[in-house]
């Protein structure tokens, strides 16, 4: 580059870009709350489907198992379905309920900073533990 000058630099030298760029936009507090509201609603509901296909799956197999058992003993093979579906489903609700408490845990971790006993950070569960009540 000793005889030619960088494109880039030689554009900025000659072009003023700031009358080009765009003002940022403001974000109002509300505005800024509610954009937080919303991820944190739609991380919930991917805990919430995942737990919900892990625990139909885990479910719908014990309800094979089980609908296989009871197909053979009672010689009815419309046993297997039924078994399936309703295990699969009532397992998989248990298991999105579950995530979505755990997730909400998992969530509240990211405001740790708010949490302090003695100017020192803590685990959220042993703030609880921790403060003296007056």
């Amino acid at each position: 580059m000793s005889g030619k000058e960088d494109e880039y630099e030689k554009l900025l030298s000659e072009q003023n870009l700031k009358d080009r760029l765009e003002a940022p936009q403001t974000e109002t507090a509300r505005q800024r709350k509610w954009r937080i509201v919303k991820r944190k609603f739609a991380e919930v509901q991917v805990y919430a489907k995942q737990g919900f296909i892990m625990g139909s799956l885990v479910g719908g197999g014990f309800g094979l198992v089980t609908g296989l058992w009871a197909a053979v003993q009672y010689k009815k093979l419309s046993m297997i379905p039924i078994s399936v579906i309703v295990s699969g489903g009532s397992f998989g609700f248990i298991m999105a309920c579950g995530s979505m408490i755990r997730s909400d845990e998992l969530i509240a971790g990211e405001y740790q900073q708010h949490f302090k006993f003695n100017n020192q950070e803590v685990p959220i569960q042993q703030f609880w533990l921790n403060r003296q009540f007056e």
